[in-house]
């Protein structure tokens, strides 16, 4: 093999490609931000108002936790559609998957209306939209990284994190929109759902903009080397079986990013009207903390090219580490800018940096025959156990504490040395071809480099 030292199609090629990555993510992943802002502000009230306040926003969080359960499923089901068919099928079925579920969450009637069918929609819609979640990051990564320049991958990986926490301004613009130009009262009726119905113009843009693109270099020419024999494989089942521990290494590294992206995402919402800020300032705080993100995530795909994969990783985990407690007291302040400032400083520094590094090296761990389902599996066995159930744990840590945020504290402190652990464990790849980590990956001991 010899794909990825020279980037096919030159410079025209690889700009469709970071565009595709960047705005597609973004789009996409408004989707699902948009449901997580929605869990934290109006789901409790509009399915849940028979409850308690802490209740219903327990149950509205436990929604937003469902659908990491379906996200596994949608790993294995595209991860192998990835690996057998092709990287564009994957990521053009992910977003209409997603697309379409999250503009029916718009006409689901409250449970006033309809009872406890409602709730019982928005789990169904959420499970999809989950499955659909599930293989779009990693997907979006291993598209840029195997197209990019060997020297690049890095940058090219942390795309998909620009473009998810693009979705997430974009998602914060939304409701922070709808908030402003509606009363509580008509927000709470109809003005939630107009973000939701919006995204079908969005989906519409993001289908264009994958739809133009090539299949990947790596995948063409691994198809065109791989033997007939070795194409009835399941590659789930392969890596599973050969490359375990990378698995249990990449459910270590996203620890700390995904849980943290939710516990600063969602919680942090809750947390900020608990100290007494409006609604407005929790999504204002997200859209700069977003397109923070959009600046730290490629700044440290950059360093990793330089400096390697490792480093950045436990220098981002040991930053979030250092933070904890500190975001809680500035949040918690009344001062309306210092709690923007501790939110942006929180996604931007703690989640960004990590985030910046996760998906190259999702990519670089795992050979081009199961690199689709070896990173989306991977990474959504670890969004399960630390990702989805981060805002319930946090909600819950912080009640079992009489309301102090102390326990939460604790809580991210042990997902740092987790993530921390990780990538003192992990191999560093920033200077290894792609052809070079495949050999090592299966077992060979190519060592194949690059000019950096």
């Amino acid at each position: 093999m010899s794909h990825n030292p020279v980037p096919a199609g030159g410079p025209r090629t690889l700009a469709r490609v970071a565009g595709a990555a960047l705005i597609g993510s973004a789009l996409e992943w408004y989707d699902y931000f948009l449901y997580g802002t929605a869990a934290a502000l109006v789901f409790n009230k509009v399915f849940f108002p028979e409850q308690s306040a802490t209740t219903a926003l327990l149950l509205s969080f436990a929604t937003f936790g469902v659908g990491f359960v379906a996200r596994p499923v949608g790993a294995a089901i595209f991860g192998h559609i990835g690996d057998k068919l092709g990287r564009k099928p994957a990521l053009v079925a992910t977003l209409l998957l997603m697309g379409a579920s999250t503009t029916l969450m718009a006409v689901i009637p409250s449970y006033g209306s309809i009872g406890i069918a409602a709730p019982v929609m928005l789990v169904v819609l959420r499970l999809l939209q989950g499955a659909g979640s599930g293989a779009e990051y990693s997907g979006a990564a291993i598209f840029a990284v195997e197209y990019a320049p060997a020297h690049r991958r890095g940058l090219y990986g942390a795309l998909g994190a620009s473009g998810s926490y693009a979705g997430m301004a974009l998602s914060s613009a939304a409701v922070f929109l709808s908030t402003s130009l509606t009363t509580d009262e008509q927000f709470l009726s109809w003005g939630w759902r107009l973000p939701f119905l919006a995204s079908v113009v969005l989906i519409g843009l993001g289908m264009w903009l994958r739809l133009r693109l090539d299949e990947t270099p790596a995948f063409e020419e691994n198809q065109r080397e791989t033997a007939p024999a070795e194409e009835s494989g399941v590659p789930i089942f392969t890596l599973l079986r050969t490359r375990w521990k990378n698995v249990l290494l990449v459910v270590g590294v996203v620890a700390a990013p995904l849980a943290l992206s939710y516990v600063y995402q969602v919680y942090a919402l809750a947390f900020l009207k608990q100290s007494g800020h409006s609604a407005s300032v929790g999504t204002a705080s997200l859209v700069v903390a977003g397109v923070t993100v959009m600046v730290t995530a490629p700044l440290a795909g950059l360093a990793s090219d330089k400096w390697g994969r490792r480093p950045v990783l436990i220098g981002g985990a040991v930053f979030a580490a250092a933070y904890a407690f500190p975001f809680f007291w500035l949040a918690g302040s009344h001062n309306t800018l210092l709690a923007i400032v501790a939110v942006a400083i929180a996604q931007g520094g703690s989640v960004g940096i990590m985030f910046g590094v996760q998906g190259v090296i999702l990519a670089e761990l795992f050979a081009t025959k199961t690199r689709y389902s070896g990173a989306a599996v991977s990474r959504e066995i670890g969004a399960v156990l630390f990702g989805g159930l981060a805002p319930l744990i946090s909600v819950s840590l912080a009640a079992a504490g009489g309301g102090a945020p102390w326990p939460v504290g604790l809580y991210v402190l042990g997902l740092c040395a987790i993530t921390a652990v990780a990538g003192l464990f992990a191999p560093e790849t920033a200077r290894t071809t792609l052809d070079s980590l495949d050999d090592v990956v299966e077992g060979g001991h190519s060592e194949s480099k690059v000019d950096a």
